[in-house]
């Protein structure tokens, strides 16, 4: 596989999605762990992954490639990193990649600018974004965070835009707090420790992070995103059904990658640090791995490991995304499974699950 980072995102009728989203930051069924190669050669796939760099919510990503589940799956894949995942869908609606990597938000809210794009499997089982509060806050709801300052990663971020509309759902105008941008890693850090913030907006893996850093911290309760999914792969419709045998398989080499990273965590993130080398950070290597294994936790979390739903997308967490979407005012309400399909995984699990176990197990 190789990895790199775009510099061109397709342009043409799909670029009025940027302008329109406001909440974004996501034949053979070998079941034998045996190559599925066609006809002698690897497939070559093109993957949008939305994330300006790589880090340990994303080793299971790196896994996939480290462990050989991709040529197990006989797929040659190229990941390309975008910084949004506005962009990530782009690229995929435009024909710049055959699949991306997504939060929920820019293919429900281009359902209605005819983006045709749709879900194919889970990867954030839950909703990722929140407000949470540091220890001893006076805060404790929605309503206490007038003249407030909260810590954004930007000012344009999906954080920032889902503390406006928290507010908005709540009664507040969504200016009635001050969003201050705060960077990420040790910025953020050093903001709340600070006390040049009140509240945080930011995302699952980035609490995991300031946590690892020991500042205790409590969720501001919103109810509307309560249960809801927070995105995963998608492609376009076309794709569902003339690429659905490349789109079970690359689903179950992601699949063997979460059952080979819950099974042996910190050997995952010794894949990633393998990779991409500047994932490891400047800490002791021991306190480094237990801080990248609680990131990893966070993605872990949810995932159906249990009854082998990897990759399932629950309709009711689905509609529950989109109910708030439509609350908010960001989209008209439909379906859900106007842009999801559950149909594949099935084929995403059928593999032998204890072979990847016992191969993470021996993992160093």
């Amino acid at each position: 596989m190789k990895t790199g980072r775009a510099v061109k995102v397709v342009s043409g009728a799909v670029a009025l999605l940027c302008a329109t989203v406001t909440l974004s930051a996501c034949g053979s069924d070998s079941g034998s762990g045996d190559s599925a190669q066609v006809g002698g050669k690897l497939t070559p796939v093109t993957f949008a992954m939305a994330s300006p760099s790589w880090n340990a919510g994303y080793a299971v990503m790196a896994v996939v490639e480290a462990e050989g589940f991709y040529e197990q799956e006989g797929l040659k894949v190229t990941t390309n990193l975008f910084p949004s995942a506005t962009q990530a869908a782009q690229q995929v609606a435009g024909g710049g990649a055959d699949l991306g990597l997504m939060t929920v938000e820019p293919v429900a809210i281009g359902h209605d600018k005819d983006l045709n794009l749709a879900y194919f499997s889970s990867y954030w089982a839950k909703w990722i974004y929140s407000l949470q509060v540091p220890d001893g806050s006076a805060v404790k709801s929605i309503a206490d965070l007038k003249g407030k300052k909260i810590g954004v990663s930007a000012v344009a971020s999906s954080g920032a835009t889902f503390a406006r509309t928290a507010m908005k759902l709540n009664g507040m105008s969504e200016n009635a707090a001050s969003l201050v941008p705060i960077g990420a890693g040790a910025q953020q850090i050093n903001a709340i420790k600070s006390g040049q913030v009140d509240v945080l907006a930011l995302w699952d893996i980035q609490y995991q992070s300031v946590k690892n850093a020991g500042v205790t911290l409590t969720p501001l309760p919103v109810k509307e995103t309560a249960d809801a999914w927070g995105g995963g792969f998608a492609t376009t419709r076309k794709n569902l059904e003339a690429k659905k045998d490349v789109l079970e398989r690359f689903g179950r080499a992601v699949a063997k990658a979460f059952v080979f990273s819950k099974a042996n965590p910190e050997a995952a993130v010794r894949d990633l640090w393998k990779l991409h080398p500047e994932t490891r950070g400047s800490d002791p290597e021991e306190k480094a791995l237990a801080d990248g294994v609680k990131v990893l936790q966070v993605r872990l979390d949810g995932q159906g490991f249990d009854d082998k739903t990897l990759g399932r997308i629950d309709d009711a967490a689905f509609t529950r995304s989109l109910d708030f979407m439509a609350t908010a005012g960001l989209i008209k309400k439909f379906p859900a499974k106007d842009i999801y399909t559950d149909a594949m995984f099935k084929a995403f699990n059928n593999f032998n699950h204890e072979d990847v176990v016992k191969q993470a197990e021996s993992a160093s």
